[in-house]
Order: C-alpha cells, then sequence, then structure tokens
C-alpha cells in the first residue's frame, strides 16, 4: 500500500501505516504542536489556494491544514520539514513583497498565478543547481501540493465529496468513460 501511495504521489512521501489509521480518527486541533499559529494560518491559506472551495469543498473544508502538519511533524526527516517550514516563510515573502498582503487576501485567480510564477522560479532555481553538479533539494512546492492531494483524497470529505465512493467496488476498470460532469471514482 505504501509503494502505490509513494508511487502515485511521484514517490516523493512514504508514509506509515499509522498516518492512514489516523486518518479515519477525529481530528483535535489541540494536538497540533508542530507549526507556530502564524505558520498554521498560512498552511491553511496556501492549501486553501491549491484546492479552493468550488461546487465541492476546499482543503480547509477537508481538514487539509491539520493533517499536513501531523505529516510534517510525525513523518518527514528533519530535512525535508525545513524545506516545509522554510518555504512557507519564503512564500509569504515572495507574496508580500510582489503583491503588498499575503496570500489569503488575493484573489482566487492572483492566487493560481503567484503559485504559478514561484513554482517556476523555484523549479529554474533547482535545474540550475542540477547543471552545476549540486544534488538539488525537492522545492517547497513540489511538496506542499503533494501533502494537499494526499490529505485531501483521503479525507471523508474529498473521498465522498469530491469524488465518488463506493466502499466495495465491483472490478477496476481503468478506461471506463465517464460521462459529462460525473465525478471520478475515489480509491
Amino acid at each position: 500500500m505504501l509503494k502505490i501511495m509513494a508511487t502515485s504521489l511521484g514517490g516523493g512521501i512514504a508514509l506509515p501505516e499509522s498516518v492512514f489509521a489516523k486518518m479515519g480518527e477525529p481530528f483535535d486541533p489541540s494536538e497540533l504542536t508542530f507549526f507556530r499559529p502564524g505558520q498554521r494560518a498560512q498552511v491553511a491559506m496556501i492549501a486553501e489556494a491549491i484546492l479552493p472551495r468550488t461546487d465541492t469543498p476546499g482543503a480547509i473544508d477537508a481538514g487539509v491544514p491539520g493533517w499536513i502538519e501531523v505529516i510534517v511533524k510525525d513523518c518527514l526527516e528533519p530535512e525535508d520539514q525545513d524545506i516545509i517550514t522554510e518555504g512557507i516563510s519564503d512564500l509569504m515573502r515572495r507574496c508580500q513583497k510582489q503583491h503588498g498582503k499575503n496570500i489569503g487576501q488575493l484573489t482566487g485567480e492572483d492566487q493560481v498565478a503567484f503559485l504559478t510564477q514561484m513554482h517556476k522560479e523555484t523549479l529554474a532555481e533547482k535545474r540550475k543547481a542540477q547543471k552545476e553538479g549540486k544534488k538539488p533539494r525537492r522545492t517547497f512546492l513540489e511538496q506542499f501540493k503533494e501533502l494537499t492531494k494526499f490529505c485531501y483524497c483521503s479525507s471523508e470529505v474529498g473521498a465522498t465529496e469530491a469524488f465518488e465512493f463506493i466502499f466495495v467496488p465491483g472490478k477496476w476498470v481503468g478506461s471506463m468513460p465517464l460521462k459529462p460532469g460525473q465525478k471520478a471514482w475515489a480509491l
């Protein structure tokens, strides 16, 4: 199962089975101790910018920010934790410098444009490091997007309201045609 999940997330993170077990438990926000309150608010803003509420629930509705914190604290190596914490600070600095406000104050369209531009810039920095013979670190947005998608798709809200979910479905048919407007199936 972990290999399948790691492969589906681009091999970026492999999580212990305890994370999957915890995903079904009621969430207790008082147990969140890794991020400072300001960082916690920024994580929520960034996650919601990546998966905003539309006709389906957004990242905040699915509890993604809290689960990101649990996974960063309990499952990532210190180097990867640093990528996340430093990336949050860098993203907020860049947003403040470019727009004079934090990401939560931008329109949805401006959030997408800002995150897309930042992603392109950090990938360019990564490619430059590779050309110089350095082993580049994974970028903040690469890891953060993977965590956001994983937490959303693994949540009850994501699996039942953004996707179709049948606890015991029939056989897997990878080329099953979808009708216009039909939701994709949750795993």
